[in-house]
């Protein structure tokens, strides 16, 4: 029984050396320089590839690096028999928390509108605005939308969330109708899963109910988004701004018009980066259960993709 990573990204030496830490015998190979197809039970998996599961015969749990599947789920050789999981770790939840409350934090102080002062040489001091002024949405309320908008709430600012089953936490509005949802958001949170559902969901016709002067932040998936649309309504004015850190395409083509667009800022898919050496335990652990035929831990729900 074996190990495969399947990964366009760096650092497999790492998650290697992490993975044989906590077990020496594990026998990892790195698709696609893989020997012998038919050892491999258990693969690691954070790239969209043109690889052909059914090639691996024994293979049994495909485990994503991260918190989304949807690089996973995107590829139909995957046989229903075998198991699909995701991380779940509190490092993502605590990377992701501080990456938002930065972005949140300068849109209340107006530091992104002052950066873009500064490079005017233009001295202005604009309205001051305080936590109680505004209200933020969360789109998706798992792991990391619902502890994330508990930590907001604690702060003192007003949050709504918004998931596909109704969910329940303290001091919270929540909503599973969209509409209900949008009405007074000054500051959308966008945590969704990646599904056929969910595809485009942040387009013209969802920014237009939110409040005038409202700020978009994406940390979702890059297919959440319709570009052109968000273009289109930065330049209406409806909106004040937006945060992306997740794209269609990435790394982000050099030519595409969001780099250029003045309220719209841009971060290389860094908000919540997996640690290798928090989560590879989580990994070996499941590796562990497939090789004795138990049920791995943080199985994904294929027909709701996520």
């Amino acid at each position: 029984m074996g190990m495969m990573i399947v990964t366009k990204e760096k650092g497999i030496e790492t998650w290697i050396d992490n993975l044989k830490k906590l077990n020496t015998d594990i026998e990892i190979e790195v698709y696609p320089e893989v020997k012998d197809k038919d050892k491999i039970t258990f693969a690691l998996v954070w790239s969209k590839l043109d690889i052909d599961f059914t090639e691996f015969k024994n293979l049994k749990c495909i485990a994503s690096m991260g918190a989304g599947v949807d690089h996973i789920l995107s590829n139909n050789t995957i046989s229903k028999n075998v198991y699909i999981t995701k991380v779940v770790d509190d490092k993502l939840v605590s990377s992701m928390w501080e990456y938002l409350l930065c972005s949140v934090l300068n849109i209340l102080t107006n530091h992104y509108k002052y950066i873009a002062q500064q490079k005017e040489s233009k001295w202005e001091q604009l309205e001051l605005n305080s936590i109680e002024d505004y209200t933020i949405g969360f789109m998706g309320l798992g792991q990391l939308g619902g502890e994330i908008s508990k930590r907001f709430n604690s702060f003192g600012f007003t949050v709504k969330g918004f998931s596909n089953s109704k969910k329940q936490i303290e001091s919270i509005e929540t909503f599973t109708n969209l509409d209900g949802f949008l009405n007074g958001v000054d500051i959308l949170i966008n945590l969704l899963p990646l599904t056929e559902d969910t595809k485009g969901v942040l387009n013209k016709d969802l920014f237009y109910k939110l409040n005038k002067n409202a700020y978009v932040i994406n940390v979702g998936r890059g297919s959440h988004l319709v570009e052109e649309d968000l273009l289109e309504v930065l330049d209406s004015k409806h909106l004040s701004g937006a945060i992306l850190d997740v794209f269609e395409k990435e790394p982000l083509p050099k030519e595409n018009k969001l780099w250029f667009h003045p309220n719209i800022i841009v971060t290389p898919h860094s908000a919540s980066l997996t640690d290798s050496n928090s989560v590879s335990k989580q990994i070996v652990e499941n590796y562990k259960r497939v090789r004795e035929n138990l049920i791995p831990y943080n199985i994904i729900d294929r027909d709701k993709g996520y």
